[in-house]
């Protein structure tokens, strides 16, 4: 796969201007074809002041470009962004805070463990700004509208009311909406994240998951719909309070709460939360915290620049000895064979 400079990552991501420009530079929808990359891919190692890490693009087709990104933000980073046309964005993000800012507006959060939907307007700017210690890991899909609809037979009928005019690019001021990561989701991003391959069978597979992702998104929205008419049930209730629950884990990685902690923060009795997050995620409380530390324990571990004690103190391990018998545990070798890979 090429590696771009840093002026070719900002030609090649749809609005993005060069970061340290007054005025926003505009350029052609989705043109990354110039860099001649027969996968139709390209790779951006983040290694300076900033961040460490990557964003890589794929392009399959005219409508859609896929970003994934995973990297360790030392600073604040911003961007403004302006849509050269309509736009809607999937956004799946397993760690780290997003906020995107619109003219005359509030700041709006993507928090970690969430999914959320855009429609941008031709035109209307907003910056994208990333926190300062935040950890990222998301998965970033730009489309044309029609792309989606007709694509993956997304109809405004079979959508709820709050949400029609969101995606359908209606909703005036109120553009952008968030969800809880499903299991499900949350399974295909970290196989988008951690998948082994490379070359063709790379871009093959991260096009198959990417519409793995699309369908399942709207396939859960259209089943909540249909059997939850009423947001206010029940059962709709205790999901929210898992779905926090999962938020919670994700967001505290390094020093997850205790179950009675959790517990409180959610609303639930201990009896009751174990019994319910491992019913709706098929894994115990601990069991997800500590599988979800390690796959950032083993991120890490992919930038040679940190000592494997530097990668157990980033994920909350006070002695490298016993993150080593962690991690042995969870994948059946030791974290220096990740660099013999």
């Amino acid at each position: 796969m090429q590696v771009p400079t840093q002026s070719d990552i900002n030609r090649i991501y749809e609005g993005f201007n060069e970061a340290y420009h007054a005025e926003p530079e505009r350029f052609e929808f989705l043109d990354i074809s110039r860099f001649g990359d027969t996968d139709n891919g390209l790779r951006l190692q983040l290694n300076d002041d900033v961040a460490q890490g990557y964003w890589e693009l794929y392009r399959p087709n005219n409508e859609l470009l896929i970003c994934l990104a995973e990297g360790h933000y030392h600073a604040p980073y911003s961007q403004e962004i302006v849509p050269t046309r309509d736009l809607v964005t999937l956004r799946f993000v397993l760690s780290g805070d997003y906020g995107l800012m619109f003219d005359n507006l509030d700041n709006v959060t993507i928090p970690p463990a969430s999914a959320s939907i855009i429609y941008t307007e031709e035109d209307r700017k907003f910056d994208l700004s990333i926190a300062n210690d935040s950890h990222l890991s998301s998965v970033t899909l730009h489309m044309k509208p029609e792309f989606l609809y007709k694509g993956f037979g997304v109809d405004r009928a079979s959508l709820p009311s709050h949400l029609q005019d969101v995606v359908f690019g209606d909703a005036g001021d109120k553009n952008l909406y968030n969800f809880p990561l499903s299991p499900g989701m949350m399974n295909n991003i970290l196989d988008l994240l951690r998948m082994p391959y490379q070359g063709a069978r790379r871009r093959i597979f991260t096009e198959a998951k990417t519409a793995e992702l699309i369908c399942r998104l709207f396939q859960e929205i259209e089943d909540d719909f249909k059997a939850t008419p009423v947001l206010a049930t029940p059962a709709h209730t205790l999901k929210m309070k898992l779905y926090e629950a999962q938020r919670i884990l994700v967001a505290n990685y390094r020093s997850p709460p205790t179950i009675a902690v959790l517990a409180r923060k959610v609303g639930l009795n201990r009896t009751r939360l174990c019994m319910e997050f491992r019913e709706m995620f098929g894994v115990t409380i601990a069991e997800f915290a500590q599988s979800y530390r390690m796959n950032k324990a083993r991120e890490l571990l992919q930038d040679r620049n940190l000592s494997i004690s530097q990668v157990a103190e980033a994920v909350g391990y006070e002695h490298p000895t016993n993150f080593t018998a962690a991690f042995k545990k969870q994948y059946g070798f030791l974290p220096k064979v990740i660099r013999l890979l």
